[in-house]
């Protein structure tokens, strides 16, 4: 060995300590970049020489920069994103769902109140002009307000069908850059560098997609990932990407995955995240409850129908149906929401009587009374007033929405222990990247003071 050997041996020492600090620099600057994942310098020692029957030491190498990663809890961060997407997408339309129909001040059931309350002050004065007219105008109102809930409920569909658009959209560029990852990810470590920022970067896309679609991953031995809907269907295989697509079929949209020359129509049971719960609340709940709103809004208008056709009106002429419903559907209440209107044109065809007058004098207030008794009757399913079921409606869609805040908080607490097990492992801690910062520095200091005195003794050698 000679002083030369020992210059390069020192000089190892200051390259190794500088890369460190640079490694420190590195992580210190990104702690709050979202993904990133902690780096760690990974030294070892040069190939030992022999020297006169010994084995000499060459100095220190940087073998390796790693990036701090755990795969389960990789994978386990990205299952909870998928539950949280789904949870979090379905509160946002509860939401919205709540505020039409719960009951207040400005509800159905108020109308419903509204529309018997007339009645009822018709009963006092059955021939009383403002009085028809006031029944006529609570009818009208009533049947506005079915009308504008089914529209709202409507509005809902389709605000859902615009975010599905968006989101297939976004989901479909998202896919494309995990293949261009997973290619630019090859070729780097096939080379032998470490691609630690592009690993990083795919794995922030795996929980956003899924977040949004509620997927499946696994990585291969060579570096790649593939990913695969909830169903098993695959969106992407190592460079080669399945595009979602989006139409309207028959007023529904309809969402297909693209796979070589094949579409494959998809639902709700092959979504997870923001779009299985938008699916879910588009395809299910929403028609459930317009349904249960058609039921209320045909058996309203059957039994007011039924009632004030047996009675007679300012004229002694037998009444009319009150209310029309032109629905069409599968079940006889299909579209009598959306459908339902006044059929009356004149308040003298309000039918207050039962019984015709006699020399074209006002009748009787019969039929009021049998009118105003329909408000506390049993007229849906036999159990039910009209009332008590839009009750049971309102009651419902606010226990789902506790319910929905409940599972939603859940799975925010789950998904932040999971976050913070994840930055546990790979997180960067000032803490920890400052007492590595003074090692380096040392170690730097210390090889600088080594470099300096084997300079030192080769200009003696050399002045000898």
């Amino acid at each position: 060995m000679s002083l030369l050997s020992s210059l390069f041996i020192g000089g190892s020492g200051l390259t190794v300590s500088q890369k460190g600090i640079e490694v420190i620099g590195n992580n210190v600057a990104n702690i709050n970049t979202e993904g990133y994942s902690r780096q760690r310098l990974v030294v070892s020692s040069s190939p030992t020489l022999e020297f006169k029957g010994q084995m000499v030491g060459s100095g220190a190498t940087v073998s390796a920069i790693n990036r701090e990663n755990n795969g389960f809890i990789s994978r386990q961060l990205t299952y909870k994103k998928a539950g949280y997407g789904e949870e979090n997408s379905k509160s946002l339309i509860l939401a919205e769902i709540e505020r039409m129909v719960g009951v207040s001040n400005s509800s159905l059931s108020t109308d419903l109140d509204a529309y018997f309350d007339a009645w009822q002050e018709l009963s006092d004065n059955p021939s009383g002009t403002l009085e028809r007219r006031q029944v006529m105008q609570a009818g009208e109102a009533l049947a506005t307000s079915f009308q504008s809930m089914v529209g709202d409920l409507d509005a809902v569909t389709e605000s859902v069908n615009d975010d599905i658009k968006g989101k297939i959209s976004s989901l479909n560029e998202q896919l494309k850059e995990v293949a261009d990852l997973n290619v630019q990810i090859l070729s780097a470590e096939s080379s032998g560098v470490q691609a630690n920022a592009m690993r990083d970067r795919r794995d922030v896309l795996l929980q956003e997609i899924s977040e949004v679609a509620g997927v499946n991953y696994y990585e291969e031995a060579n570096g790649m990932v593939s990913v695969q809907m909830s169903n098993g269907q695959p969106l992407v295989s190592a460079d080669t990407v399945s595009s979602l697509e989006t139409e309207w079929v028959g007023g529904t949209l309809q969402v297909s995955l693209v796979s070589g020359v094949k579409n494959s129509v998809l639902d709700r049971s092959d979504f997870g995240g923001e779009i299985g719960g938008m699916l879910e609340m588009r395809d299910e709940y929403i028609p459930e409850l317009k349904d249960d709103i058609d039921v209320l809004a045909y058996n309203l208008a059957t039994a007011v129908n039924s009632v004030h056709s047996g009675g007679v009106d300012l004229d002694g002429v037998s009444g009319t149906d009150f209310f029309s419903i032109s629905g069409s559907g599968p079940n006889a209440w299909s579209g009598a929401a959306s459908s339902l209107t006044m059929a009356l044109t004149d308040p003298r065809q309000v039918a207050a009587g039962v019984i015709a007058a006699p020399n074209n004098q006002p009748g009787d207030n019969g039929n009021t009374l049998n009118m105003v008794k329909l408000q506390d009757e049993p007229l849906v399913n036999g159990s039910s007033t009209l009332n008590d079921y839009y009750a049971a409606i309102a009651s419902r869609v606010g226990l789902d929405v506790s319910q929905n805040k409940a599972a939603l908080e859940s799975a925010g607490d789950s998904l932040m222990q999971m976050q913070n097990m994840r930055d546990t492992v790979a997180g960067v801690s000032i803490n920890e990247e400052i007492l590595m910062l003074v090692q380096y520095q040392t170690g730097y200091e210390a090889a600088a003071r080594f470099v300096s005195t084997v300079d030192e003794l080769m200009d003696t050698l050399i002045a000898m």
